[in-house]
């Protein structure tokens, strides 16, 4: 079988969060990190993190892949795909950030968003959230709005994963990126920064697909099967051509 997925997580998160999803899916799965241990995250671009995933998925020898990019992850896939053009079949896109070609992923938001935004990074950075009772309750708000108390737990405390200012402030461009089909899974009960009428705009920016799941931001933890099926639904449409 020579497809495979290739998970790249949201902000804050790591590859934790779709355990709950791979052993559901008919194809195997990569979880990616987007950092090598020890690295400066101050220091990587965009181009840097794609490229480490780049490294991931040619050392497990995955020669056809999907990725499927959450939130903040989907400004790191179509650099990906730039990279990997031979490989990349689809990009599916789950709640995702995906700014007007040479906007950056912080730009689409409020100021008042924005200014928010910065201090997480910060926060996450100086590993200082556990003193700031806001960030939790933020965290509860835009991610957990419809999981139960165990998993906002877990959320809560493997959510908190430092990530790279890039990611967020880095202009995008997919000029390069090959000619990749892609679909947008709009999360319908998404009450954080990307609501549904956001996440219509993100899907535009790509030209995507739109596929809707009656969730909330993290649906790999509240809807894992349905999340699955649909993911499952999109690789077999792939082998079947």
């Amino acid at each position: 079988m020579d497809l495979a997925f290739v998970l790249i997580h949201g902000g804050g998160l790591d590859t934790w969060v779709w355990e709950r999803i791979t052993p559901l899916l008919d194809f195997p799965a990569l979880a990616v990190r987007r950092a090598a241990p020890g690295r400066n995250l101050n220091r990587l671009t965009i181009t840097d993190s794609a490229t480490y995933i780049q490294s991931q998925i040619e050392s497990v020898g995955f020669k056809r892949v999907i990725l499927v990019a959450h939130s903040i992850g989907g400004i790191l896939a179509p650099t990906v795909a730039t990279l990997l053009p031979q490989r990349v079949v689809h990009i599916i896109f789950v709640g995702a950030n995906i700014p007007p070609e040479g906007s950056s992923a912080i730009s689409i938001f409020r100021p008042s968003e924005r200014f928010g935004i910065a201090v997480w990074l910060r926060l996450m950075a100086w590993n200082l959230s556990f003193m700031n009772p806001a960030v939790e309750e933020d965290m509860r708000k835009t991610l957990c709005n419809d999981l139960d108390e165990a998993t906002i737990q877990q959320v809560l405390a493997g959510g908190k994963h430092p990530e790279p200012p890039a990611l967020f402030y880095e202009p995008v461009s997919r000029l390069q990126m090959p000619s990749v089909p892609c679909t947008y899974i709009k999360l319908l009960q998404d009450q954080g920064l990307l609501p549904p009428s956001k996440q219509d705009e993100m899907a535009a920016n790509i030209g995507a697909q739109i596929l809707t799941l009656n969730t909330g931001h993290t649906a790999m933890l509240s809807r894992p099967y349905e999340l699955s099926k649909l993911l499952n639904g999109i690789a077999s449409e792939i082998t079947a051509k």
